[in-house]
């Protein structure tokens, strides 16, 4: 399994790359195009591959809000309600995408073929708070009190490299699994 952090300046840090699979995106393209269920099948494979990591991140978020500060409301100029903490349930997700790769602003998007994320912006700013520069004062004491609960990635990280030996071997499999299905479809 490979989760990369794509960097500003185009460089890839946190890899963890033992496998290794190259034309997974286009057979996962081209198993859509030929049986969408077999394709839908692989993310429902995936998604019980990662039950445990998603258990385990689920049960790392705190009940309650983890700061003082986000027991407050806070509400973006879009007008998007972040917070009080108890107001939004943010959950832990897992897919798989087909998509290619595309670069823009110096960032690569749909970098990942197999992923795990969270499904709204309050669980991330707990999770990943500090890993770039903070340019506000409040923003470093934000980040001076959630780094009581560890450094950045404090939640998703840590619950995958928990369960990677069982993750990885298992999504070798389902990655060969897809390989063959593919290249069954295409004689």
């Amino acid at each position: 399994m490979c989760l990369v952090k794509q960097t500003k300046e185009n460089n890839v840090a946190g890899v963890n790359a033992e496998i290794s699979v190259v034309g997974i995106k286009e057979a996962l393209a081209s198993l859509n195009k030929i049986d969408k269920k077999a394709r839908r099948a692989i993310t429902t494979d995936f998604r019980a591959i990662v039950d445990t990591v998603i258990s385990d991140a689920q049960n790392a978020v705190p009940f309650g809000a983890p700061i003082s500060g986000f027991e407050r409301n806070w509400t973006t100029k879009s007008g998007a309600h972040l917070l009080p903490w108890g107001m939004v349930q943010d959950t832990v997700v897992a897919g798989v995408s087909g998509k290619k790769p595309k670069k823009f602003g110096g960032f690569v998007k749909n970098l990942a073929t197999f992923y795990l994320r969270f499904t709204g912006p309050t669980a991330v700013l707990l999770d990943m708070s500090g890993k770039g520069k903070v340019p506000t004062t409040q923003g470093t004491n934000m980040v001076r009190g959630l780094s009581k609960l560890g450094s950045p990635s404090r939640i998703l990280w840590p619950a995958y490299e928990r369960h990677e030996g069982d993750v990885v071997g298992k999504v070798q499999g389902l990655i060969d699994k897809v390989m063959q299905q593919t290249t069954k479809e295409l004689k």
